[in-house]
Order: C-alpha cells, then structure tokens, then sequence
C-alpha cells in the first residue's frame, strides 16, 4: 500500500511543475551561453533559477520529512551541492564576462540526474512501485 502525506497531491504537482520550470531555465542559459549571449541576462537567469531550485528543495525536503523517508538526510547534502553549483558558475560569470564554458550543460545534467535517480528513489519508496509522480514530463 502507497504511504501517504498529508497534502502530497497538491506537493507532488508543485514539484512536477518546478521540475518543468528548472529545466526551461537551465535550456534558456544553455541557449545563452551558445550563442555567445549577454552575461547578465545569463547572471539573471542563474539567479532565478537558485530561487525557484531553493524552493522546491525545501518542498522536496519537507514531503520527505514529513513522509520518514529514510533517505533525507542524504538528499538534502545533495540539495546543497547542487545549489552550490549554480552559485559556483553564477561567481565565475561575474568575474569573466566572456565566459563561455561547459558549466550550464553541468547544470543541466546534474538536474536531469538528479531527477531521474534520486528523486525517482523517492517516489518508489512513497508508492512502492506505482507510477512516478517526480520524473518531469507534461503535467495533467
């Protein structure tokens, strides 16, 4: 029988969509940076993008919590890390303007990877086995 949490259809949505608005984030850097785009517009975007990744962390974060999903505490390290990442790349923009380097593409496959394994484990755990419910895609 699936756990449940109090309130997770709504969470769960949430996260879906914030996984949907991360990677649009991270296509429109990685555009930027392609085509040799303005820095600050990129500067911009990595700021938005550590808001909207904070916020669905600590959502993320809450739901496991909330849920005893033995796995939290690991999660959340990687959590950090990868908001480390972006203010890494956000500190290396700012100091070289013509910076062009395989950092957002980083980005990118970090957030793919996480999703698709971590946070997969998640939502196996919740639902022992049902359908995913974290893993981006078009949303009902």
């Amino acid at each position: 029988m699936p756990r449940t949490v109090q309130g997770s259809g709504l969470s769960i949505r949430m996260i879906g969509r914030d996984h949907q608005e991360i990677a649009e984030i991270l296509l429109e850097i990685n555009f930027n940076v392609s085509k040799d785009g303005d820095v600050g517009e990129r500067l911009r975007r990595l700021k938005a993008l550590a808001r909207i990744t904070r916020s669905h962390f600590m959502l993320e974060e809450g739901m496991m919590t909330v849920a005893g999903y033995p796995g939290v505490g690991i999660h959340a390290l990687r959590h950090e890390w990868m908001l480390d990442q972006i203010r890494r790349v956000a500190a290396y923009w700012d100091r070289k303007s013509d910076a062009i380097t395989r950092e957002p593409i980083l980005l990118w496959e970090s957030h793919i990877a996480h999703s698709e394994t971590e946070d997969r484990a998640f939502d196996v755990w919740m639902n022992e086995g049902s359908s995913p419910i974290l893993i981006p895609g078009p949303q009902q």
